[in-house]
């Protein structure tokens, strides 16, 4: 099967026309039309209709099956390119949240930079919940992910380094400021500031706030904070995970960066 075939079919299949099909790839129209004649006939099945009348074409059902298959195709080619530029580069995208990023990278960066590995090593910032979705298109290698539970997903691969509770954090001139613990119930009548849902942290306060059946008073202004752990004995945990896809191959540098991460003592 011939692999540019399958990239004609597929934008055939997105614009329904062999004419703008042919503009677009700036190849002659019967390139095209032989494509297709050529899948038809491996395939032995009909994927296209013709409508001469008003020279349009419909997609079967075995045309509509054959694209999807087409599309995972074309975009792990074009992952796979991205991870060969970054491998033959000794280069690594490491994906940090906000938080993680900033309590931990700058230690782990010191061993990084002992090691002279730090300038292989490009950092993207984002939420846990996108850089998930990084990691699964090839924009990401690896990431330290925050989430409620561990992760299992098709296709990555996830290492537990760490899970720690939640904790409320509040002004050091705040009245809770001065207490060991407190109860999620007791915060009924407080107002917080919150991550949007690009954060595990929004998941976990929905469920906090669920278990004491009280609407929370969002704010969006904070001050110097003070940490105080929850003294709930049901309440979610943060793990942080170092999470890679299934099917990287690492060169001696970037391994020697994932083991670096790996190893820290979170």
């Amino acid at each position: 099967m011939n692999l540019k075939d399958l990239e004609y079919f597929h934008h055939l299949v997105k614009l329904t026309s062999f004419t703008k099909v042919a503009q677009l790839l700036h190849v002659s129209q019967p390139t095209i039309t032989y494509a297709v004649k050529r899948l038809e006939e491996e395939l032995q099945t009909q994927l296209i209709i013709r409508d001469q009348t008003h020279h349009a074409i419909q997609i079967t059902e075995s045309g509509k099956l054959l694209d999807a298959h087409i599309a995972v195709v074309l975009n792990e080619l074009k992952t796979a390119r991205v991870k060969i530029h970054r491998l033959q580069n000794q280069k690594i995208v490491l994906g940090l949240p906000p938080i993680i990023g900033n309590h931990y990278f700058p230690k782990i960066s010191v061993d990084l930079l002992q090691k002279k590995v730090m300038d292989q090593v490009t950092i993207v910032s984002g939420g846990s919940q996108d850089m998930l979705q990084l990691l699964k298109d090839g924009r990401v290698d690896m990431a330290l992910i925050g989430s409620l539970n561990k992760i299992v997903h098709a296709h990555l691969v996830a290492k537990v380094l760490t899970s720690k509770p939640f904790m409320i954090v509040v002004s050091p001139r705040h009245p809770l400021a001065q207490k060991q613990s407190v109860s999620f119930a007791e915060l009924t009548e407080e107002n917080f500031v919150l991550f949007n849902e690009h954060y595990v942290h929004a998941v976990a306060f929905e469920q906090l706030s669920d278990q004491v059946s009280f609407q929370p008073k969002i704010l969006y202004k904070t001050d110097d904070l003070v940490a105080i752990p929850l003294s709930d004995s049901v309440q979610p945990r943060f793990y942080i995970s170092l999470v890679q896809s299934e099917n990287i191959l690492l060169t001696s540098i970037q391994e020697k960066i994932a083991t670096t991460v790996e190893t820290f003592a979170f």
